[in-house]
């Protein structure tokens, strides 16, 4: 009788470390393409903010710093990456920086900011890169 439990017990094991692995995929596929999102925002804010776009350059902010939101919740869940979390979270700050100085009008302000931003990508790349 214990044959047919140690034979669940082990498909039931198998199971948990295929669904582990599947939400550790799905989370590694969300976060590349949330870098990939910022940094094609990144990108487009500066751009926006040269050509005074005001309206471009804040759909752009406001995107960065919700996905550097999505970002420092990965590094969370992940756990033992706080400057991870911490730079993220910095990140965000300052795109959110970037937006209010584009409703302030200040785009000397923003483009100055949106260039701290990009820091501090570098700055998180340096200690986390490759991710996996």
């Amino acid at each position: 009788m214990r044959r047919p439990i140690l034979r669940n017990a082990a498909l039931a094991g198998t199971y948990a470390v295929f669904v582990s692995v599947q939400a550790i995929a799905q989370s590694a596929d969300d976060f590349d393409a949330w870098m990939r999102t910022i940094d094609e925002k990144n990108q487009s804010v500066q751009r926006n903010i040269a050509a005074k776009d005001a309206q471009a350059a804040a759909d752009d902010a406001r995107t960065m710093q919700d996905t550097f939101r999505l970002v420092e919740g990965f590094w969370k869940q992940r756990g033992r990456a706080e400057d991870a979390v911490e730079l993220s979270r910095k990140a965000a700050d300052r795109a959110a920086d970037v937006a209010k100085a584009i409703a302030a009008k200040d785009f000397d302000a923003a483009s100055a900011q949106s260039i701290k931003v990009a820091e501090t990508c570098t700055a998180c790349h340096r200690l986390y890169r490759p991710l996996f």
